[in-house]
């Protein structure tokens, strides 16, 4: 009775999960779908008869001459910005978690009562600020203001702090100073850590809409994902192309998903973090 009943529930719990996965798949299929219609039948359902398939959306936006540019632009800021959040958020975890100083737990208190400040209400003064500096309609006004996330120090100082100290006494002992406990020991052993954090850094950074669409102004500097409304025509959006143009800008980030999909699960499992 208990087996049945066990079974029963994981029928239902399947099902519900398939439910789910398909609802959530359903926008990205109806983007592709409309990719490869005329404007003039983008708003057909999924299904919809007499609907006319064609690449001509893909070859506009492949063809357009600062898509590349855009593209590059792209990737120049997430891999930049990802490699000094890595060593800045690493390096203040280590600290964090492992080193006993005056006003540790105020400065963390401090660092974790800024996630409670939105950032759409820094817009005005990061803009006044980087125009003193001369760093708008750069990609530094993009690299900077990410460079550093609380959210990430924090899933790393928890990892970190999950790992036994023997391993850091045993290494003391033997004559480690802290940047080889932290290289030889901590960061082989982050792994999954380390990897949730490049991924969600890189969707999150290759997705930022408002902060390029505000500090950069030239049309070559852009980013990628701003830059699809320029995919448009004089009636307005053309919707088959800029569906093209977000089709090929989720390639990196899927390429991505799927390489570290292994340490992904790991580290969202060990941090705890739910949803």
């Amino acid at each position: 009775m208990g087996i049945k009943k066990l079974k029963t529930s994981h029928i239902v719990f399947t099902a519900v999960m398939w439910i789910l996965a398909l609802l959530m798949l359903y926008p990205f299929i109806m983007m592709i779908a409309i990719s490869f219609r005329p404007s003039g039948q983008a708003y057909q359902p999924l299904f919809a008869s007499g609907i006319i398939h064609t690449l001509r959306s893909y070859e506009q936006v492949l063809t357009h001459p600062n898509f590349f540019d855009w593209y590059r632009n792209t990737i120049v800021t997430v891999v930049v910005t990802i490699a000094i959040r890595l060593v800045i958020t690493i390096l203040a975890a280590y600290s964090f978690s492992r080193l006993r100083f005056r006003g540790r737990t105020l400065i963390l208190a401090f660092l974790v009562a800024t996630m409670m400040v939105p950032g759409e209400t820094t817009m005005v003064p990061r803009y006044l600020y980087f125009r003193e500096i001369g760093i708008l309609n750069t990609l530094w006004s993009i690299v900077l203001p990410e460079a550093s996330e609380v959210f990430y120090l924090i899933l790393l100082i928890e990892f970190f702090s999950s790992i036994p100290g023997d391993f850091t006494e045993a290494a003391t002992i033997d004559g480690a100073g802290h940047l080889t406990i932290l290289s030889r020991i901590f960061i082989p052993l982050s792994g999954p850590a380390i990897a949730t954090t490049v991924l969600f850094s890189f969707i999150n950074i290759w997705n930022n809409y408002l902060d390029p669409y505000l500090f950069i102004n030239n049309i070559e500097t852009q980013l990628i994902t701003p830059a699809l409304q320029f995919f448009q025509e004089q009636g307005g959006a053309n919707m088959p192309v800029q569906m093209a143009g977000s089709a090929l800008a989720l390639i990196p980030v899927i390429i991505l998903f799927v390489f570290t999909q292994k340490y992904f699960v790991q580290g969202v499992a060990s941090s705890g973090i739910k949803g």
